[in-house]
This record gives C-alpha cells, structure tokens and sequence, in this order.
C-alpha cells in the first residue's frame, strides 16, 4: 500500500513551516561523532572517515550478497542504525550492565531497531587465523546479527529454530576478497563445539527449544553445520524447501520432516555427523563491482553529541524506570552544558517524556518545532508527549493532536513503522475496538519492520479480531519458532493456536505509550 494512502486526513496535516536560515546561537564546532549513511544503513562513529567508510561499504556489499541469496521485488525502507563503540565506556553507555564477554549486540524495540558493536572487545583478529578459518571479529559478530535483520524484514517464509540460527552463522562469516565472496568459513569457537562438545540428539535439534548454556552453544554449532550442508546437497536443499511449506502450514518440526526430506530424523543425523568429519568445502561467489561508497553521505555531528549519543540510543529503547535512572541523570547534565543546541533539546525531550517532567518535555519539543518543524523525529516526540499526556488526563483532543504529530512524522519520513504503530495507538483511545482502517496502517507498519515484536504482535491480534486467520498465522509462526523464546514466543504460540483454532484471543495492545517505562518488551 502506499504510504501516502494508508493514513486518513495526512493530506490535511497543516503546512510545515521551514527552518530559519542563517547561524542559529547554539552552533558549535564539530565533534567526534561521525554519521554515516548509505542506502542501506545508519552509521555512528568515533574511526576516521576513511575506516567508517571501508566498513559501511562492507556492510553494503553484505547487504548486497543476502539479496542475491533472497531476491524479492520490494524490499522494507527501513535503514539498520549501527553503533560503532570504539571505546568500553562508550559499549557500556549503550546498554548498562553489558556482560564483559559481549563484543556486539541487536535490539528491536518498538522506538528504535539498531545494532552496537565495538571492534575492541572483538578478541580474535583474522590475522591471527588459519586458512578457511574466520576470526570472531567485530565485522562477523555485525553481520551475523544483520542477516537476522534482513531475513526478518525480507522472508516471508517461516524458517525452522536451526536454520534461523544457522544461516545467521553461515553466511555471517562470509569474506570479501578481490578473486570474490568466500562462503562457508567456520569460526574456531564452532569448530571447538563441534569436534569436543556433546551433540544434541535430533529431536531436540529439530525443536530447538529448553536448551542450557551448553547445549544453547552446540545448538549454534550444529546449526551452522546443518546449513553448510544444506548449501553443499542440492537435494536436501530441495527437501529443505518442502520442509518449510509444511512448517508454514502448520506441521510439526519432528513429524514434518520425513514426508519433506525424504528421509527420517535419525538418517538426517547420521549425515550430519558424518559431513563433519570431512573436509569442509568453502564457496567462492563471483561479485558484483558496484561503486558503493560513492553512495555514502557523511556528516560531522556537533559535540552536544559526544557524550550524549550513546547514552540516547540507549534510552530510545525505553528500558524500565529503575534501569534508565543513571542515563537520564546523564543526558540531563551533558544537555546543560549545551543549551539551546538542538541535538541535546532533543535528548532532553525524550528524557523527560518517558522519565520525568511532561511540561518540560513539552517546552523543549516546541523550541525544537520552532527550530525546525520539519523534522520527523521531533514530530514522533510530540506525539508521543501529547499521548502520554491524553492517557493521563483522559484527553481525547490530546490524542487528537498526537495522531495528527504521528501522521506529521509519516509524511516526513514513510519509513518510520513506529509512527504507524502510534498513530493506530491514538485511534483505539478514541474509537475503542479495531477496526479496517486500524489494520491496513498496521500492516503497513509490519511491511516496514517486521523484526519489531510488538508492533508483530498486535498486528497478528487486529487480524485475528477480524477473523484474517491465514494472515496472523503467517505474522506468529515466526515469533513461536524463536530460539531465544521469551514471553514473546510464548504469547506467538497462544496467539499462534488461536489463529489456528479460529477462535478470537484477548487483544492487548503491547508497548503502550502509557506505561511502556514500566513494562519492558
């Protein structure tokens, strides 16, 4: 659907005004904060310009080859925002109480989908490495979480718990070179797992469920090696292939696969066990020259930003009260030393809309509209800060107005699902129950950022209520076959036997603007 056609009244939304030409006060001299973008990415960054650049271009020409190995027509508008940390004060800043081990890290929230990695507490280096061996480096770590990303936006099949992981694993190592694309390479932690580790019985890899730390790892491993094969035997590929309709259409992991390989479980292990005593074959892909970082847009951001970025993109996830207390501490002292700048009014914004003074909120998002209306993170700001107000004093004219923000926010930018998801929030406070309308905007929000559970969840609802039963299954297969599982694997399933019982389920709209501080999704 297009965008410009999925919310009601947009063409209505009143003119914005421009922002004032000339210096404004609160300019200042660059800082250390590099933001680079690309057709595919948003990029923060500490490196020099030239290193930025090599890694988004990395980046791109990943992108690149998971397209080659997915093709589709459309594809979602939605940029992955990246972190580079370059600095363990900078990692922790992103996410407080990080585990030493962690070198990189996904999230996707309903305010914010991004990926943080940080080169220095990636230990191994490909340098060090043996031939067909792939170091466990930053870049692998980024890509491994990126194809999760991209095969969640771009798929619409519904993958079985081993190949989501596996194929995150197999292609994440993939090394670009001059002669071309390697793939295939193995890490040596998977290598480790796979020749000491004690493997897990096939039903309990096919189910992928309930596992403990230590078979949580060769799950992983022989994820990995399932993959591998399956790229290296045509025919189990195909069986592959069946065994994913069948999924999609409801059968089980285990009683599935015999009718769609051809072959039991049990022989499918044999295979696997004997695949990893041989000699591990690696690909090599010819590669599309394609001048990518002639597409790159590159800006210095000001130093209002250098202590304040990351903690911010830590409070855009909106994490519960008692673990956001510090960063807003935080961003509230570094925002002082740089008053009137916009980049901190806006910090400051968000701050105080989710964890403090709502008319301080208010008073810092109006400069900001003054400054520049046309911004679509300010118009969401304003929207979110009008809701949150309208459910605290019952105000349906608030809501109002947050609608009309969100749609603002939309126009701007069509690429903002959360926009979508707001706006579809402030009419169920005024109408009361879903309705068509409500559903063609979620749908639209899902087509943008599937990854997004929340937004995932409620769309699957609406449809449901509206007895679109095919349509929630395809959005909950997915989420109930999560390896990481969660209460949101656990409420796709509920959601997932609903749909398909036919039966209608208690909707809950998850991520409310209303107490989203105090409920973590």
């Amino acid at each position: 659907m297009h965008r410009r056609t999925v919310i009601r009244g947009l063409a209505s939304v009143a003119a914005l005004p421009l922002a004032v030409n000339g210096a404004p006060a609160w300019a200042q001299s660059p800082g250390r904060w590099l933001r680079l973008e690309s057709p595919n990415f948003v990029v923060f960054s500490t490196a020099d310009e030239g290193k930025g650049r090599d890694e988004l271009v990395a980046l791109e020409r990943f992108n690149a080859l998971l397209a080659r190995l997915m093709p589709r027509k459309e594809r979602s508008p939605l940029k992955l925002v990246v972190y580079v940390a370059n600095s363990n004060r900078d990692f922790e800043r992103t996410n407080p109480g990080m585990g030493k081990g962690i070198a990189g890290f996904y999230d996707s929230s309903i305010e914010q989908v991004r990926a943080v990695t940080s080169p220095d507490r990636a230990v191994e280096r490909q340098r060090d490495m043996k031939r067909h061996i792939r170091a466990m480096d930053a870049r692998v770590i980024l890509f491994h979480e990126y194809a999760h990303h991209f095969v969640a936006a771009n798929s619409r099949r519904s993958y079985p718990r081993w190949y989501n992981e596996g194929f995150a694993e197999f292609i994440g190592t993939a090394n670009f070179t001059d002669q071309g694309i390697l793939i295939g390479m193995f890490t040596a932690n998977r290598a480790i797992w796979l020749t000491a580790g004690d493997w897990l019985g096939i039903d309990k890899f096919l189910m992928g469920g309930n596992l403990t730390g230590e078979e949580t790892s060769m799950f992983y491993a022989q994820s990995w090696l399932a993959t591998h094969y399956l790229f290296m035997n045509p025919e189990r590929a195909a069986g592959f292939d069946r065994y994913c309709v069948a999924l999609q259409d409801g059968g089980d992991p285990i009683g599935a696969f015999e009718s769609s390989f051809g072959i039991s479980p049990k022989a499918f292990d044999k295979e696997l066990r004997d695949y990893k005593r041989k000699s591990i074959q690696v690909l090599q892909m010819p590669e599309e020259k394609v001048d990518y970082a002639s597409t790159i847009k590159t800006e210095r951001l000001g130093v209002a930003a250098d202590e304040i970025l990351m903690p911010l993109s830590y409070l855009r996830a909106v994490p519960p009260k008692q673990y956001a207390a510090e960063t807003v501490e935080r961003i509230r002292r570094e925002a002082r030393k740089h008053e009137g700048d916009p980049f901190a009014l806006s910090a400051l914004a968000l701050a105080e809309l989710w964890y403090g003074d709502p008319v301080q909120a208010r008073t810092h998002i109006d400069a900001l509209l003054k400054m520049d209306a046309n911004n679509p993170e300010t118009q969401h700001l304003s929207g979110l800060c009008d809701l949150r107000a309208g459910y605290k004093a019952g105000d349906a004219g608030l809501v109002t107005r947050a609608q009309s923000a969100f749609a603002a926010a939309h126009r701007l930018d069509g690429s903002r699902a959360v926009s979508l998801f707001r706006y579809v929030e402030c009419l169920l406070f005024i109408e009361k129950s879903v309705n068509a309308h409500m559903i063609d905007v979620l749908v639209a929000a899902y087509r943008i950022a599937p990854q997004i559970d929340a937004l995932a969840l409620v769309t699957a609802q609406a449809l449901i209520q509206h007895q679109r039963w095919d349509e929630a299954f395809f959005i909950l297969r997915p989420l109930a076959a999560s390896v990481h599982g969660g209460r949101t694997s656990e409420r796709a399933i509920v959601y997932l036997e609903a749909a398909r019982a036919k039966q209608g389920a208690t909707f809950t709209f998850f991520a409310a603007a209303d107490k989203m501080e105090l409920d973590f999704e």
